[in-house]
């Protein structure tokens, strides 16, 4: 077991240099500049945990040169972080900034390396750990760790990674995906340890996921679709739809979406609730529900037919 902390400069000198794993979690550009401000100050205070970049390839994981982002093929001369990405990009960002500095303000800083200190543990299972139970992740970094880590092909999560990727919470995504909070953190984490729900191989509901968001985004703003309100409320009118109609809500739903007004969208997505009154999910709810009505009354004689009459 190798416990020794190395540097940066001594695996330059070695000509061993530094990857990253795809598909971990995206570098945040205000994290790095966080990093860089108390790095600057403070050093680095905690080693960077790595493994061989031979390693991780072995073990069927994708690995990328950390600065250039091509893949390592042979990681022979590599080395692979499993945490600390942030800190190292800081660590790179604040040796760039030296040449614009004045001498007496030049970052000396190092940076340390110590390798995974209990080898018998999997790099998929040190990854989780580190990034599950000691630094929280976020939803679309656990959906990151899936897809990484996952070789078995899972549309349904894929959508779902489509719309976190994009900003939507993990909760959104999972209600537009399955129509309900079934792809949850605990769900990810399973599949992340190897035992994968049903529910992330079942892709029966994902035409109508994307039919639907595809609908909406030509009506409403995407900072709405982020949020849950609109889903929850579409869930709401399918569980209320009778099942002999419920072929036909998708249809009739992202017709319907598509053709909201831009003005009643606004109104929609600009609506506030009032002290002592009406929440602002309620106000929503009504408004849509309201022009639903009107649609669907009005369409009720076209429900065959792929485009409504007017828009509402």
């Amino acid at each position: 077991m190798r416990k020794e902390i190395l540097t940066l400069s001594e695996l330059n000198e070695k000509g061993v240099k530094v990857a990253r794993l795809a598909g971990n979690r995206d570098l945040n550009e205000k994290a790095v500049k966080a990093k860089m401000k108390s790095m600057r100050e403070y050093g680095q205070l905690v080693p960077a945990i790595i493994v061989d970049a031979s390693t991780a390839i072995k073990d069927g994981l994708k690995v990328i040169d950390f600065t250039t982002g091509e893949e390592i093929k042979d990681g022979n001369d590599y080395v692979v972080l499993l945490d600390a990405n942030h800190r190292y990009s800081a660590h790179l960002r604040l040796l760039e900034e030296n040449a614009k500095v004045e001498p007496d303000k030049l970052y000396k800083g190092e940076f340390y390396f110590v390798y995974s200190l209990n080898p018998s543990v999997g790099i998929e299972k040190a990854l989780a750990e580190i990034n599950i139970a000691t630094t929280p992740w976020k939803g679309a970094d656990y959906v990151k760790g899936v897809k990484m880590m996952v070789e078995e092909e899972l549309p349904t999560l894929d959508f779902v990674s489509d719309l976190t990727c994009v900003g939507y919470s993990l909760d959104a995504a999972s209600k537009w995906a399955t129509f309900g909070s079934k792809i949850n953190k605990t769900v990810l984490v399973r599949a992340i340890n190897g035992n994968i729900d049903e529910v992330l191989r079942k892709s029966n509901n994902i035409n109508r996921g994307r039919t639907l968001v595809e609908a909406a985004k030509k009506s409403f703003s995407t900072e709405f679709l982020k949020s849950r309100t609109l889903i929850d409320w579409i869930i709401g009118k399918y569980e209320d739809t009778d099942d002999s109609e419920k072929s036909t809500f998708t249809k009739n739903m992202s017709h319907f979406l598509a053709n909201v007004q831009r003005e009643n969208a606004e109104n929609i997505e600009k609506a506030k609730g009032t002290r002592g009154g009406k929440t602002k999910e309620t106000i929503i709810y009504e408004e849509l529900s309201r022009l639903w009505k009107n649609y669907m009354e009005e369409n009720l004689s076209l429900i065959h037919i792929s485009e409504p009459t007017r828009p509402y």
